[in-house]
């Protein structure tokens, strides 16, 4: 049985089926069943990582550790599950590559904690740490449906853009296979692409012309802040992208190694939720 937190978010979504496909019993967490669309064939619990009860442990072999980011404290969330793991047999965190590259900008410094509380936890553990997600694209959601424009902050890397469905799909093989206790596995897209490449990629997906332009970071700020995203979140990001500024265009292994075939593309990404974008 493997227990699967954030079984609802963007990884989780991806994960549940693919460990079903291969044969795994799966327990999904979430905060509210009712609303939650999760694969019939898991096994779907309620549960609040701010109050993890135990008991969701019981049977359970391998747990998928993934905070979603509800309630005040994820590094605290993620110790209470470990606490409470004692007797599961391999535990596999989702991290970042900010943890790999020594980033101390506020996301990478909680996994860095987050990723040594797993080591000392007492079960075998494997964690992976995946680029920035291609989903991450949605945001330029509002912009391609109104004017085409997509404003960018000017300075922004390449990067190596990764799928969902690729993280997912290394997380069901190291919870259904031997041979990744004690390893940390950095997981990325297969090329790095520039913002305004991606710009490109996606318009072509749509069938139309949609305009790079860059802006100076005040501008962004104060879009990202008109959105009523909080200073500290929009801060936080800001000190993220500065640091991972010649890391993210570098490209790791992973996929091929450990699936046998290459990463999704991005231009994969963009023909597959080219509606969404309508």
């Amino acid at each position: 049985m493997i227990l699967v937190l954030g079984s609802t978010g963007k990884i989780g979504r991806e994960l549940v089926p693919s460990l079903l496909d291969k044969g795994a019993r799966v327990r999904a967490l979430t905060r509210d069943p009712a609303r939650a669309r999760i694969d019939p064939r898991a096994e779907v619990v309620t549960g609040d990582l701010d109050t993890f009860d135990p008991a969701l442990l019981d049977g359970v072999d391998r747990v998928f550790v993934l905070t979603s980011g509800h309630g005040s404290d994820p590094l605290a969330q993620e110790r209470a599950v470990l606490e409470a793991a004692t007797d599961v047999a391999h535990v596999v965190k989702l991290s970042t590559t900010g943890v790999h590259f020594g980033q101390t900008d506020p996301i990478s410094l909680v996994h860095t904690a987050a990723e040594q509380a797993v080591r000392e936890a007492g079960p075998d553990w494997t964690i992976l740490r995946p680029g920035t997600f291609m989903d991450n694209r949605f945001a330029w959601l509002h912009a391609v449906r109104g004017d085409g424009v997509i404003r960018v902050t000017e300075g922004d890397p390449a990067s190596a853009l990764v799928h969902v469905r690729d993280i997912a799909e290394v997380a069901a093989t190291v919870l259904t296979t031997d041979g990744h206790a004690g390893r940390t596995y950095p997981i990325t897209g297969g090329e790095a692409l520039t913002t305004r490449r991606q710009v490109e990629i996606l318009g072509d997906a749509l069938g139309r012309q949609l305009t790079y332009a860059e802006e100076s970071e005040a501008d962004s700020r104060a879009r990202m802040l008109g959105y009523g995203w909080p200073a500290s979140a929009v801060d936080g990001l800001f000190e993220l992208k500065q640091q991972s500024a010649g890391n993210e265009e570098i490209v790791f292994g992973t996929v091929r190694e450990l699936l046998g075939r290459a990463p999704l593309t991005f231009a994969d990404w963009a023909r597959e939720h080219a509606a969404a974008f309508a």
